[in-house]
């Protein structure tokens, strides 16, 4: 796709999202109009259960969803590669819709993310769909998400591919869960404030992942590890909060922990400490902290590059490091997404990703 195409299917996107909000943001509705769900969606709370395989397909009942993988991987040569892949779907009207309604429909708006990052250089890629017309979607079983030629597949149970092409980038990358689903915060419902709200929310801590990238007119094999959530939810953000802050991390010794911070007039803190043999559990803010402590200059603003994250009772005390370069995904949702190192009591690799920042 050419960068006009491109940039056409940012406004088209932007203006789709603008009239499905409209109602929500009006100034008679301006308090808690970010946090309460518009009129006929379903919300996220407390005591739902997630089933699978049905849950990793879509839910046109609620507002806002979406399939996110992350990656860490290294060539045979010692070269080191970061990916990021994420379908976004946004619902305009609640579903579900009628099987039978022709053309485009405007009740739900398809998005997804690419990324391939390496040190000191990083590609992005958007694109855009509208519901209706099979250009985008996801199903759960047999589990397939995709938007055009890009897809995330499960060819069975234990294997899945990833096949994205970018127009200066590609990957196409075999995963294998290693380690069973687990449930984020209260056995899946995954609040954002103390004040309440949230999302349903449960993740594959650990997939080994094999394939190959290009970049650079270059193709590497590739081998490595990574994350992939999958979340739910009909709330934004509350109006007094500004972005988040999140890590995935893959630990030396066989753990994984999923950590975010929701910044806002009081910070929310949740985390997720998986151990090697699978088993999960929630830590709240009186169990570990996340705290920046080194900044760096970037082009659209300072960011937070250098975090330490401290959970005394699990013996971890960590420091975890962006790597050197810029990472914002400059699409029409800017945001930092990219790979991480850790030290301290632990060695590690993952990913960070932040919001709310810059200009």
């Amino acid at each position: 796709m050419n960068r006009k195409n491109t940039a056409l299917r940012r406004v088209c996107f932007v203006l789709f999202l603008l009239a499905g909000c409209a109602k929500e943001t009006s100034p008679e509705n301006s308090l808690g109009a970010l946090s309460d769900p518009p009129e006929g969606f379903r919300q996220a709370q407390a005591g739902m259960t997630i089933s699978l395989p049905r849950d990793l397909g879509a839910h046109p009942e609620y507002r806002l969803e979406w399939w996110y993988l992350t990656a860490n991987l290294h060539s045979a040569d010692g070269e080191q590669f970061g990916v990021q892949w994420t379908l976004f779907r946004n619902g305009v009207k609640p579903g579900p819709y009628a099987e039978t309604e022709p053309g485009w429909q405007r009740n739900e708006l398809w998005l997804a993310h690419a990324a391939l990052s390496r040190p000191i250089d990083h590609h992005f890629a958007d694109r855009a769909a509208r519901g209706g017309t099979g250009q985008a979607g996801v199903t759960a079983q047999p589990f397939k998400a995709w938007i055009d030629h890009w897809q995330l597949e499960a060819i069975d149970a234990d294997n899945w591919t990833l096949a994205v092409d970018g127009e200066d980038f590609r990957y196409h990358l075999k995963l294998q869960p290693r380690l069973p689903v687990i449930l984020n915060g209260e056995q899946g419902f995954s609040a954002k404030s103390a004040a309440g709200g949230g999302s349903m929310y449960f993740s594959y801590p650990s997939l080994s992942i094999k394939g190959e990238v290009e970049v650079g007119g270059k193709t590497f094999q590739v081998s490595g590890q990574g994350w992939f959530d999958r979340e739910w939810s009909s709330q934004y953000l509350k109006p007094d909060q500004q972005g988040w802050d999140w890590l995935a991390l893959h630990l030396q010794d066989g753990r994984h922990l999923m950590a975010f911070r929701v910044r806002g007039a009081d910070d929310f803190y949740s985390a997720t400490l998986v151990a090697a043999d699978g088993s999960a559990q929630t830590l709240d803010a009186r169990e570990f902290t996340l705290s920046p402590i080194q900044y760096r200059d970037s082009r659209y603003g300072e960011v937070p590059v250098v975090w330490q994250l401290k959970a005394p009772a699990a013996a971890i005390d960590l420091q975890i490091q962006s790597w050197p370069g810029d990472y914002w995904n400059s699409g029409v949702m800017r945001y930092w997404e990219g790979p991480v190192t850790v030290g301290g009591s632990h060695v590690g690799e993952g990913y960070l990703e932040m919001t709310g920042y810059g200009d």
